[in-house]
């Protein structure tokens, strides 16, 4: 394909063929695919906390469907190299729409499924998402297009967790799961208008595929291996922040819809990214992102430290959010421009596994930590991995 091919997507032809920016294109797609996942972002760690009494038994039920995700993910580049990109994007609406279907059912095994399906839907439509992104986007534009991708995504973040939990509290159970089965399949259904087709550098499969060898290939590379590691803080961090707030707004009389608002405020400072994304073109985003995830790290432990105080603590939260999503405008552009073309497939199913590890860690870590401490306690130890990214931030190129 060439260079103009690279920037632009022809719509079908009885649109009389309009050449349109992939950056309008996949910012739609990712607001569909992303408010899949939001919508019941608020409403899972709620009913779970409902079915299992306390915040540990959340994170034990979290640990268990990211282990889903994790494998989920490592197996995804050979379903893309023998199904092709397209219909294991089918297969993630598919994930989203019965995984909002089993959350709806009462029994435990039932909402467990629905989790997992929740999971494996966020990790199809990632990694295949990224796969058009750089299908379609030049190398040189990736740093203009990731703080507008982020953009659009927050506007999903913003109003989908509120959202969901309104829904759930005020007109049904039900309605933000049939919402999110709604948003499934308009989003197949915006996928073929515009006609996609392939994005990776092959199109087919050309040798058995073995994904533990493409995990060994990806982190001997030091790019790479950085890039995920940076990622997973970030999106750990995230994950706490989405999973734990709610908990903590009921735990501390809050109520329910006030966690799904603080949810939604706090993903709302994202909005941000645009004015954070010119400081990192200003400055670099290596400067960017050591500055970032120290700010995070000192407000999120200072929130384990005044959050005895509800309203306090959802004021720090808020505030944790807002510096926290100084990082977000650098996005994936690390791991964008450290990965090799010939190697996007294989390379970018290992890299979204940062964000599974990401729902992984957190709970397997809380389990723990929450037998004996509150739950606002989370908020220090992610505060402390955080530290640590922004001192590895500093292994980053300087001209990036």
């Amino acid at each position: 394909m060439s260079a103009t091919g690279l920037r632009s997507i022809t719509l079908p032809g009885w649109l009389g063929a309009k050449t349109v920016s992939p950056t309008t294109v996949f910012a739609s797609l990712f607001l569909l695919t992303t408010s899949c996942r939001t919508l019941v972002i608020s409403v899972i760690p709620i009913d779970a906390f409902e079915r299992m009494g306390s915040a540990y038994g959340v994170s034990v039920l979290f640990l268990l469907v990211s282990i889903a995700g994790v494998i989920t993910g490592l197996l995804i580049p050979s379903l893309i190299l023998r199904f092709h990109t397209r219909r294991v994007f089918y297969i993630a609406a598919a994930s989203a729409f019965s995984g909002a279907f089993f959350l709806g059912l009462q029994p435990l095994p039932f909402f467990l499924l629905g989790m997992a399906g929740w999971v494996i839907s966020t990790v199809g439509f990632e990694v295949t998402m990224n796969l058009y992104i750089m299908h379609f986007i030049l190398r040189r534009e990736i740093g203009l297009f990731e703080p507008k991708r982020i953009l659009f995504m927050v506007t999903a973040y913003t109003t989908g967790p509120w959202l969901g939990v309104f829904l759930r509290n005020n007109v049904s159970h039900w309605a933000p799961l049939v919402a999110t089965m709604a948003i499934a399949v308009a989003s197949v259904v915006y996928f073929r208008f515009l006609g996609l087709r392939e994005a990776g550098a092959r199109e087919a499969l050309k040798q058995p595929p073995r994904p533990l060898r493409h995990v060994k290939r990806f982190f001997s590379q030091p790019r790479l291996r950085l890039a995920w590691g940076l990622s997973l803080a970030r999106a750990a961090w995230w994950s706490t922040f989405i999973i734990y707030t709610p908990i903590f707004a009921v735990d501390a009389g809050l109520g329910d819809v006030a966690g799904g608002a603080l949810v939604s405020a706090g993903v709302a400072t994202v909005y941000s990214v645009g004015l954070w994304g010119k400081l990192g073109r200003r400055y670099g985003f290596r400067s960017l992102l050591i500055y970032g995830y120290s700010l995070s790290g000192v407000a999120s432990i200072v929130v384990t430290i005044l959050a005895g105080s509800a309203w306090t603590g959802a004021a720090l939260l808020l505030l944790t959010a807002f510096v926290t999503a100084s990082i977000d405008a650098a996005g994936n552009v690390p791991f964008l421009r450290a990965v090799r073309p010939l190697e996007r497939e294989e390379m970018t199913g290992v890299f979204s596994t940062y964000r599974d590890a990401s729902q992984l860690l957190p709970p397997a870590i809380f389990a723990v930590l929450l037998r004996f401490a509150p739950v606002y306690a989370v908020f220090g130890v992610a505060g402390l991995w955080m530290f640590a990214s922004a001192w590895y931030s500093r292994f980053l190129p300087r001209r990036m």
